[in-house]
C-alpha cells in the first residue's frame, strides 16, 4: 500500500508470500477508505470496515483496491490491519498506514479596493491566494456582473485552431493504431460535451475519470502509439506557429502557479475596466486532479479604478500567489 495518497482517488493494497500456506486472510479498515474491489480470492466477504477472505485462488498473492472519499481535514491517516491465517496455526499481523491529503486554498481580502495603472498594469491592492493544503488545486476565476470579464480573441482562437488541429493530426493515429479508435471518438465526444470541470456531477466525474484511465491504459501499453500520441500534439503546436507568443505566455504563467500547487485554468481572462471605478464580485471555482466536488469562493464585492482610463488586465495579476 502506498504511504500517501490523495483524498478522492482508489488505493491499491498488495499481499504477497511466499515459503509459507496462507488459508485466510482478514483486512480491518477506517473511513474514508471503502473496499472496492479483491483480487485472486475466490470467496470473500465484507462486513462494515471489516474483509475476510476465505479462499484464495492462486498462492503468493492477493490485491484489493479501496476507494477514497474527500473529508474536512486537510490530512487524515488512516490504518489497515493485515492478518494472515498460516495452515499450521500461526497469524501473521501487520499494520500499515496511509496519509490521505486534499488541497486547500486560503484566500485574504486584505482590502476591498484595487488600483490598475494604465500604462504598466501595476496591480496596487491585490488579493492573497495560497494553498495550504497538498495536492494541485484546480480553479477558475469568473465575476458576478455580465460583460466584466473575458477570454482575449487571440487566446479563444489559439486554443479552437488548436484543438482542429490537434483531432485531425489524432484521426491519422487510428489509421496506424484500430485499437485508438474507440478512445479517439470517446474524445470526440468529450470535446462536444464542453462539461465544466467546475460543476462535474458524480456521474460525469467518474466518467471522465474512467476515460482518463483508459487512455493511460492504451497508451501504456504501445510504445509507438504512446510516441505517435506526443507527436500529434508537437504537430497541432506546430501549425500554430503564429500563435506561439500565447502559448509562450500561458506555459510561463502554468509554471509560475503550478510550482505553488495550483492551476488557473483561466489566468488570461481579462477584467474590462472604464472610466469610472466599477465594483466587481469575483467568484472562485475549484475542483481537483479526481475532480471532486468544492464549495465555491465569493469574495467580496470590491472597487476597481484605473485612474479614469481604460484598461484590460489579465484575472492572474489581481492576486499574489502563495
Amino acid at each position: 500500500m502506498p504511504i500517501e495518497g490523495l483524498q478522492g482517488e482508489d488505493i491499491p493494497s498488495h499481499i504477497l508470500w511466499e515459503n509459507v500456506k496462507v488459508d485466510a486472510i482478514q483486512v480491518s479498515f477506517d473511513s474514508p477508505l471503502k473496499l472496492k474491489d479483491v483480487f485472486n480470492a475466490k470467496t470473500w466477504e465484507v462486513k462494515d470496515n471489516n474483509l475476510a477472505i476465505k479462499k484464495i485462488e492462486l498462492g503468493g498473492y492477493v490485491g484489493l483496491s479501496f476507494e477514497t472519499s474527500k473529508v474536512s481535514a486537510i490530512e487524515v491517516v488512516v490504518p489497515v490491519k493485515y492478518r494472515l491465517f498460516l495452515s499450521n496455526g500461526d497469524v501473521i499481523k501487520e499494520t500499515k498506514e496511509i496519509k490521505l491529503f486534499r488541497p486547500e486554498l486560503e484566500v485574504k481580502v486584505s482590502e476591498r479596493k484595487i488600483t490598475i495603472d494604465p500604462e504598466t498594469l501595476f496591480v496596487k491592492g491585490r488579493m492573497g491566494v495560497k494553498n495550504i493544503g497538498r495536492g494541485t488545486l484546480i480553479m477558475r476565476i469568473s465575476a458576478a456582473e455580465s460583460g466584466m470579464l473575458e477570454t482575449p480573441p487571440e487566446h479563444r482562437e489559439f486554443a479552437e485552431k488548436f484543438v482542429s488541429d490537434l483531432f485531425e493530426e489524432m484521426s491519422e493515429l487510428t489509421e496506424e493504431f484500430p485499437e485508438f479508435q474507440p478512445i479517439y471518438e470517446e474524445m470526440i465526444e468529450w470535446e462536444n460535451r464542453d462539461l465544466n470541470l467546475m460543476e462535474l456531477t458524480e456521474d460525469e466525474r467518474n466518467s471522465v475519470v474512467e476515460y482518463t484511465n483508459k487512455l493511460v491504459k492504451v497508451l501504456g501499453s504501445n510504445k509507438a502509439l504512446l510516441q505517435g500520441f506526443a507527436e500529434a500534439y508537437a504537430k497541432a503546436f506546430a501549425r500554430n506557429t503564429e500563435l506561439i507568443d500565447a502559448v509562450q505566455k500561458f506555459i510561463r504563467v502554468y509554471e509560475s502557479l503550478v510550482s505553488k500547487d495550483i492551476l488557473l485554468i483561466n489566468p488570461f481572462d481579462e477584467i474590462l475596466l472604464g472610466e469610472k471605478k466599477e465594483e466587481i464580485t469575483l467568484k472562485i471555482s475549484q475542483t481537483d486532479k479526481v475532480y471532486d466536488t468544492y464549495d465555491d469562493i465569493a469574495l467580496p464585492k470590491i472597487e476597481f479604478t484605473s485612474r479614469g482610463k481604460p484598461v484590460k488586465v489579465p484575472v492572474y495579476r489581481l492576486f499574489d500567489w502563495g
